[in-house]
């Protein structure tokens, strides 16, 4: 037996351990039909600029049925798919079937934008440019119209920056920003120096500011609770400290006053709710929250029907012993509190569940042979912490960059450590054990 024989009996391979590095990926983007129709898809949801949503996914879908290679369909599209069906089964109980059928429609079509997207991002290129192409749109649209809105055309909401669209609700633009802003940092892990690392870098010094400008309490815990866990456990960790806290000595000098003014508001929280915001809407907000706990205890298990809060809460807050100031077509200002009322919590939070799994197990997988894909994946989770922690004070259930983020955050763990074909039952549904 020779020396290097009896080393291999005496040192066992580890995966993950020891390992050599993986070949370099290909740095060409495949131009697939489906690639191509995605990202439009993606430009026109971003931008709102082209009406070629459904045109693009429509393509998408064809494009599914062109490809050489095999279909995906992941865990996450699974419980995406089961969850539809379990809004579907709210169908038949709800009162108010014609705003719940209208709403699964739009989450039928989430489902196909999953199914999409784990299957149109194949390769590291693709997810790489297509994490630098929603970043250039949402550059060049939503935050230069945000910027333009607030300094030049003085168009706020008692103060607080929005846009229009989907963005007109300062709240939702604040939550959508955290997930730009955990790309961004994303990005920023594997880009060797150049043009798109400078453009990460700017992103990470220009989204803050975007959601203080917004004023959204949950948007600003959420960044609090991104950039704490993102310097934890970091090599560099005083220098990246000190970045840190310059970035934020420079924004807490550039934000508007009404930002500290609504944050100081929050110490007023367990003394008069009256006092946190000039107003009133955190005495609302509160009125809201007790109508939906008894509206969820009423229908524990299938809710009012996916999307049928407001009218829901219409009926329920006068009998309710609310305050007037939360009376008629409400939303809830939670997305725990508002999927727990339309539809019971347990399958939207498994689905978050399972996105979180899989990218944890490949991180933990890649941190020492691939440090640098590990980071990206750690910006990428903390992103959708972030987002959650934020989902406490609003109701972001209901929006298409939450699938779509969850759809990159599998793909990327996916091209960090690929799962075989696995045959049990548990496997193909919530993954390896580990």
């Amino acid at each position: 037996m020779t020396l290097t024989q009896t080393a291999q009996r005496r040192e066992p391979s580890r995966e993950g351990v020891g390992a050599p590095a993986p070949p370099a990926p290909d740095p060409r983007v495949a131009w697939t039909f489906i690639y191509i129709a995605f990202l439009s898809y993606v430009f026109a949801v971003t931008t709102y600029k082209l009406p070629i949503g459904e045109a693009s996914m429509i393509a998408a879908l064809i494009g599914l049925l062109l490809q050489r290679e095999s279909l995906q369909l992941p865990a996450l599209l699974g419980w995406s798919v089961l969850f539809l069906g379990w809004c579907a089964l709210g169908y038949l109980e709800t009162a108010f079937r014609d705003a719940v059928w209208n709403n699964i429609i739009v989450l039928a079509k989430l489902c196909l934008i999953t199914l999409v997207a784990t299957n149109a991002l194949r390769s590291p290129a693709q997810v790489r440019f297509f994490m630098i192409f929603f970043l250039a749109c949402y550059a060049l649209f939503p935050v230069r119209g945000t910027l333009v809105n607030y300094f030049v055309y003085h168009e706020t909401l008692f103060g607080r920056a929005l846009w229009n669209y989907i963005y007109k609700n300062p709240n939702d633009l604040a939550a959508m920003t955290l997930l730009a802003l955990s790309i961004a940092a994303a990005v920023l892990a594997t880009e060797r120096p150049g043009w798109v690392r400078l453009g990460a870098l700017a992103g990470i010094a220009l989204l803050p500011l975007l959601i203080l400008m917004t004023q959204s309490r949950g948007g600003f815990i959420g960044l609090c609770v991104f950039a704490a866990l993102a310097v934890r456990g970091r090599r560099g960790r005083l220098r990246t400290t000190l970045t840190l806290a310059s970035l934020a000595l420079a924004l807490v000098a550039v934000a508007p006053s009404g930002v500290w003014t609504r944050v100081k508001g929050l110490s007023q929280v367990g003394e008069n709710l009256g006092l946190v915001d000039p107003e009133g809407s955190a005495k609302a907000r509160f009125e809201i929250w007790r109508v939906a706990v008894r509206i969820a205890g009423d229908h524990p298990w299938t809710g009012v029907g996916w999307g049928a809060y407001p009218l829901a809460h219409a009926q329920y807050a006068p009998l309710s012993g609310a305050d007037p100031s939360a009376f008629g077509l409400r939303d809830t200002h939670s997305t725990y509190l508002n999927v727990l009322a339309e539809t019971g919590l347990v399958l939207f939070l498994v689905l978050i569940w399972v996105a979180m799994r899989e990218a944890d197990r490949a991180r933990r997988l890649c941190a020492r042979v691939q440090p640098r894909l590990a980071l990206q994946l750690k910006y990428l989770e903390l992103g959708l912490l972030a987002f959650l922690v934020a989902g406490v004070w609003g109701s972001f259930a209901k929006l298409s960059f939450l699938y779509l983020y969850l759809a990159l955050l599998w793909v990327v763990a996916q091209s960090a450590a690929p799962v075989q074909p696995a045959g049990s039952l548990h496997q193909r549904w919530l993954g390896p054990r580990t």
